[in-house]
Parts: structure tokens; sequence; C-alpha cells
């Protein structure tokens, strides 16, 4: 019998890699961040790194702006767009 891998993906924020299905999968499109309908570009994020969306002021949630920003190719509000997207999830 084969066993079988489980796909193993890079968190766009921290870097690490983790099992595809620990990580959430969104993509960009027309300026906006959605969860990912199987089509175009997508990127993964962490939960650890989503958690960094409480805490304005740290280090983390600039490196958490700053990875959104160059997943996107531009400035928006995406982090604000996360929230929202996160919350209509859960």
């Amino acid at each position: 019998m084969t066993i079988l891998k489980k796909p193993i993906r890079t968190c766009v924020v921290c870097r690490r890699k983790f099992e595809q299905d620990v990580l959430i999968r969104l993509k960009c499109e027309n300026k906006k961040l959605s969860t990912y309908d199987n089509s175009g570009r997508s990127f993964y994020i962490c939960k650890e790194c989503i958690s960094f969306l409480e805490d304005i002021n740290s280090k983390n949630y600039k490196k958490l702006e700053k990875a959104l920003f160059r997943e996107c190719r531009n400035k928006d509000n995406y982090v604000g767009q996360l929230k929202e997207i996160l919350t209509h999830v859960r």
C-alpha cells in the first residue's frame, strides 16, 4: 500500500512550511482580496500569522501588511479586507 504525502505550502508572511490543510488560501484580483475560487494565482497565510491582526502596533502586524502588499502588488487596505473575510468565514 502506498502512503500518500500531504502537500506542503509556504506561508507568505513567516515563510514557514505547513501542510496545505492548515493554511488559509487567498487570492488578490482587481485590487480586492478574496478567498480562492479555483481560478487565478493564490497564496497562503498560516493561522499564527493571522493572529497578528489583533495588535496594530506590533512588528508582526507590519510584516503581515507588507506581505499582503507584495502579493497583491499595490498598497491598498488589504489588512481591513482580510479582517472582513475572516469574520465572514468563521
